[in-house]
């Protein structure tokens, strides 16, 4: 069955559209299931993530396959403007992509470890949908045990990369030595801890982190910073010369006046936006004595510090390119496998019938030669479907070549089949 990955990332699409199609768990499963129900499709499943908005779906034809991304912008209208943002894959192409997703290939922290947890959690969302399919669910889950394998056998993910260091690097970068730097860590998920450790080490003081979530005590006390309240911030004013942000809230963590209030007296503060949708508001750059960076920003940062991952990209590639081979391979056999079955049973169909109609003429048979009767008009049928056989294996993937076989041998179709 045909298969399309659609949708928008960071390739093409500049943060404020990514900010703007960003879903939350309950509107992935939400727009899921409105895709499976109400527009036919096989199985869908979404990643949703600062980098990308993208549906993963299984069609029942050709067709459908071309409607994907018709869909994809029918559910999110008015949400996109930009059409030709969006870029659609079919086929091999998709297989390919996803895994390539799935692996951090196609991340703007080459091989980040982030988006094999994120992809995890389209697979689990698409499944508590009710929209993830028998092969969707096959090429998930291959995609996953392919990430893990690029990990285990490449050098991709072993150089400490993320936004975490992104951050840290950012600030070395505009304030100089950090030792003795004041930091407000806003958001305590794995971006926004990971930049906390880091700014620790290097010695930043004080530490302050934001009460905002369960894991915020947590990281106060691991960090030795100290908790303080978002809503009186004016009496941090002046303490912090670092901000990082990277919650997941869907509204604006910091306003325009937070951040004047934080930055107080003091010549300049620097405030990293590493969230999607953004927790700050981009007013807020225009500030005297701010800087205001979002992702996209830190282009420049995040391709400075990949170092040595480029060089393992190729034996990285290579994996994925093997498992999107293979399966392939197993997914164009079950498709063809309905046809070939039907083919191998007419052929029995009629050389029992033949042979039977032979056998009834020449009653003086025994049994030795009835039996060799029986293996030869068994080679002669296996020579005859072979050819055709090979045919469907090698094309399997095509519906037009398959129907041109049933066509042929007049083999009909079964039951509930949508090629066409």
């Amino acid at each position: 069955m045909p298969f399309v990955a659609t949708g928008i990332s960071h390739r093409l699409a500049p943060l404020p559209v990514r900010e703007r199609l960003h879903l939350d768990e309950r509107q992935v499963v939400e727009s899921l299931q409105a895709l499976v129900g109400h527009s036919g499709l096989v199985g869908a499943a979404c990643l949703s993530t600062c980098n990308r908005t993208e549906f993963y779906l299984q069609t029942r034809n050709q067709r459908e396959a071309e409607r994907a991304t018709q869909r994809f912008f029918h559910y999110l209208e008015g949400r996109a403007e930009l059409p030709d943002l969006v870029l659609s894959r079919t086929g091999v192409e998709a297989l390919r992509h996803l895994f390539r997703v799935a692996s951090g290939l196609e991340s703007a922290i080459l091989g980040e470890a982030q988006v094999l947890a994120q992809f995890k959690r389209a697979h689990r969302l698409a499944r508590e949908a009710g929209t993830l399919s028998g092969e969707l669910d096959l090429v998930m889950r291959r995609a996953i045990e392919t990430a893990k394998t690029v990990r285990s056998t490449t050098g991709i993910s072993r150089q400490a990369v993320g936004y975490g260091q992104v951050a840290v690097e950012a600030a070395r970068r505009r304030l100089g030595p950090l030792r003795g730097t004041g930091v407000l860590i806003v958001g305590g998920g794995s971006v926004g801890g990971a930049a906390a450790r880091l700014l620790q080490r290097a010695g930043c003081d004080p530490m302050l982190v934001a009460r905002r979530g369960p894991r915020a005590a947590a990281l106060a006390e691991s960090v030795g910073g100290r908790l303080v309240d978002l809503e009186t911030l004016d009496e941090q004013s002046g303490k912090v010369a670092l901000v990082v942000c990277s919650t997941s809230s869907e509204q604006r963590v910091l306003t325009v006046e937070d951040v004047r209030s934080l930055r107080g007296s003091q010549e300049r503060l620097l405030v990293l936006d590493l969230a999607v949708p953004r927790d700050v508001e981009p007013e807020a750059a225009e500030l005297d004595g701010v800087q205001l960076l979002d992702l996209d920003q830190l282009a420049d940062v995040v391709e400075a510090n990949l170092g040595s991952r480029e060089l393992h990209r190729p034996k990285a590639d290579s994996v994925v390119e093997e498992a999107v081979a293979a399966l392939s391979s197993e997914l164009a056999a079950r498709e063809a496998g309905p046809t070939i079955a039907r083919l191998v049973d007419q052929a029995e169909v009629v050389r029992r019938g033949e042979l039977r109609r032979a056998m009834s003429r020449m009653p003086e048979l025994g049994e030795a030669e009835r039996l060799q009767l029986e293996r030869l008009t068994q080679a002669i049928a296996a020579k005859l479907i072979h050819k055709p056989i090979t045919f469907l294996r090698e094309h399997a993937d095509d519906p037009q070549r398959r129907r041109i076989v049933e066509e042929a041998f007049d083999l009909g179709a079964p039951q509930g089949r949508g090629d066409s």
